[in-house]
């Protein structure tokens, strides 16, 4: 085999795991940090600023770390060392904020673990294209995309059910597969060879982002919009419109979750096989009409059918919108230059757009319930909308014709 085709789907289940255990990580917050903080103060203002710091360490450290492990190489690599050193606090700080009691150190620990949580996306979205040849992006995606549901999955239904017996256990159990899943990728997956000088450092190193790279981006922040928007009050919803419960809401969410995990193999290998614009197209259009369900029915079980709908053109999102991003890299570069150093680049921009579109979707969803006086299926407009303008700005990028073959536009010589 060609070096430049090594692609090894194992491999690629084993760089899942980092973004499983993150997701683990991410979603065991949403479920317990916020009734973990109310046990040491009362203060629901504060209990949201603290909440909202994760966001806030997001736009500040997903493009530092991605300028960062673009350029400064280490003995083990430009991408491993973000991880080696996330996954082992994040586990801890974790644990530790569980056990505290006194409101300056749990908020510290909660912190910590937000702080280390936002140090890995970026590196480690930027090692998938670094080491797969271009023509298995899509598959690639499709690999790490299930893996990433499936830690939202344990996140949001197994460790919750194990939590209402063990209580401190689940937690431990958190921790420990945060660690494992960041070490089996820190030492289980390959780095690319370095490139012998790096991107330079000045404006002109970042003339790229701009065209269909700015669209790229702006269509991030609206899909993260329309997403986070329905998940911010979902349970609401759930409770005081449909008339369901807490383990309703739990369920639907893991049903959602569930559809994108069995679907996310088959929108990767569509990715070479057909136009990956037009597949966001129909997918971005159909979770906006999916959403608009939400403000007509009444009951729990249309909800779960619609949310199983929903979860299957959101996974095709994610998947697809991953490796395009790289691909609109690539074609925005001139053909001296090597895509390899801008990966970290590219993907801190990416996460940074969709730090945004969290920041902004829950206030958005909670004024348009407010304007329709506490109803909460008016939190669908919003999704809605963003669905709407995003589908507007891809139908308004149109990825020029490379002038390198697929095969060149990931260069991987040193």
């Amino acid at each position: 085999m060609d070096p430049e085709d090594k692609y090894s789907p194992s491999e690629m289940t084993r760089l899942g795991m980092a973004g499983m255990a993150r997701n683990i990580g991410f979603g065991v917050n949403k479920v317990f940090a916020a009734d973990l903080l109310s046990l040491v103060t009362r203060s629901q203002p504060l209990i949201g600023l603290i909440l909202g710091m994760e966001g806030l360490l997001g736009l500040i450290l997903n493009p530092l770390t991605g300028w960062l492990s673009d350029r400064y190489t280490t003995p083990w690599g430009r991408r491993r060392p973000f991880l080696f050193i996330a996954f082992p606090f994040a586990a801890v700080s974790w644990v530790l904020f569980t056990y505290e009691r006194a409101l300056g150190f749990a908020i510290a620990s909660l912190l910590t673990f937000y702080f280390f949580q936002q140090l890995s996306p970026t590196p480690y979205q930027a090692w998938m294209p670094d080491i797969t040849p271009p023509k298995f992006w899509g598959r690639a995606s499709g690999i790490l995309n299930l893996w990433w549901l499936v830690g939202n999955l344990i996140a949001f239904l197994p460790i919750p059910l194990l939590w209402h017996y063990l209580h401190q256990g689940a937690f431990w159990l958190t921790g420990a597969l945060i660690l494992a899943g960041g070490f089996i990728t820190t030492f289980g997956v390959r780095e690319a060879p370095i490139p012998r000088e790096p991107a330079p450092i000045h404006g002109s190193s970042l003339e790229w982002v701009r065209g269909n790279i700015a669209k790229y981006l702006v269509a991030q922040v609206l899909w993260w919009l329309a997403f986070e928007s329905m998940a911010s009050f979902f349970t609401l919803y759930m409770i005081h419109t449909l008339h369901g419960t807490l383990i309703d809401s739990a369920l639907g969410m893991s049903i959602f979750t569930v559809s994108g995990i069995l679907t996310a193999m088959s929108f990767g290998r569509l990715y070479r096989a057909k136009s990956p614009r037009h597949l966001l197209i129909v997918s971005t259009a159909a979770f906006g009409i999916i959403g608009s369900t939400g403000t007509v029915i009444h009951s729990v079980a249309p909800a779960f059918g619609i949310l199983f709908i929903g979860g299957i053109f959101w996974g095709g999102i994610q998947v697809i919108s991953y490796p395009w991003g790289t691909d609109l890299l690539s074609h925005a570069l001139p053909p001296s230059e090597n895509p390899l150093q801008y990966h970290g680049v590219l993907y801190g921009f990416v996460n940074m757009s969709q730090a945004l579109g969290l920041l902004v979707a829950a206030p958005l969803a909670g004024v348009s319930i407010a304007w329709q006086h506490g109803w909460y299926g008016a939190m669908f407009w919003v999704s809605v909308l963003a669905s709407g303008v995003a589908l507007a700005v891809i139908v308004s990028i149109h990825p020029p014709t490379p002038d390198r073959p697929a095969s060149e536009l990931n260069v991987n010589a040193p």
